[in-house]
């Protein structure tokens, strides 16, 4: 574990913020990647992360809060906290993409083009991101004695061999990353991709809730409550869109 990278004079640079900004620009870079083959201007992309950015990080703040409000009732001032701990990527995920509907909606974009763009690019970012939280030492798991189990130092008070959850996170979205871009243009109904990255990021949450601690142990039935609700929520999208809706004309699925 390594929060602090380096430091120069006064300043200094933590891992974890350094990692969630490469998970930005990666996920900016593929983006544009996706937006430059079917488009003609892709430097529209830099809207859109501005915005999901903003939007990811209250929306993820704020569902954190709410989750750990016995912790914040009596320190209200510690909810604006600017060091970049306690984000959940649900409430990300909902503001992110919100606010980047709304940019897409003042630029004329359609929506499911917005929506199957960000299906395809979080997956990518978040993996990044995760070793940023590795290095941060959070979101760290249960006590295990598995070959591959991982020891934080004695200062940070985790005590014990862990599950690594932040790289079972890592390498599971990796593989959902593979499967979506190799499958990018197969899908017939636009929209797809999102909710398959939905679908896929929603059972890797589920499962690796198995093995995460938290505080609050009734975190983890939360979690793995959301976790399949999104998961019901999305198949049940993908089954109206294939199975009620008339088929696409020509390619150009406008619903």
């Amino acid at each position: 574990m390594r929060r602090v990278l380096f430091q120069i004079g006064p300043v200094t640079i933590y891992s974890y913020g350094v990692f969630l900004a490469l998970a930005f620009v990666t996920g900016t870079f593929l983006a544009r990647y996706r937006y430059s083959e079917k488009y003609k201007n892709p430097d529209i992309i830099l809207d859109f992360v501005l915005a999901a950015l903003i939007g990811g990080i209250i929306g993820a703040r704020l569902f954190y809060v709410v989750g750990h409000w016995k912790d914040f009732a009596s320190n209200p001032g510690s909810i604006f906290s600017l060091n970049m701990e306690g984000l959940v990527f649900y409430g990300g995920l909902i503001f992110g993409l919100g606010f980047a509907l709304i940019v897409g909606a003042l630029r004329k974009q359609r929506f499911w083009d917005v929506m199957d763009l960000a299906g395809l690019c979080i997956a990518p970012a978040l993996a990044i991101g995760r070793i940023g939280c590795l290095l941060n030492g959070c979101c760290y798991g249960k006590p295990s004695t598995l070959p591959w189990s991982i020891t934080f130092p004695v200062s940070t008070g985790i005590v014990g061999s862990r599950h690594p959850t932040q790289l079972y996170e890592l390498i599971l979205n990796l593989i959902l990353f593979a499967i979506l871009w190799k499958k990018r243009d197969s899908f017939l109904r636009k929209g797809t991709t999102f909710f398959l990255f939905l679908m896929g990021y929603s059972a890797i949450r589920f499962f690796v809730e198995f093995f995460r601690e938290h505080a609050n142990p009734k975190a983890t039935i939360f979690f793995q409550l959301l976790s399949a609700f999104f998961f019901l929520f999305s198949a049940v999208v993908l089954l109206f869109r294939y199975r009620l809706l008339p088929p696409a004309k020509s390619g150009n699925d406008l619903l």
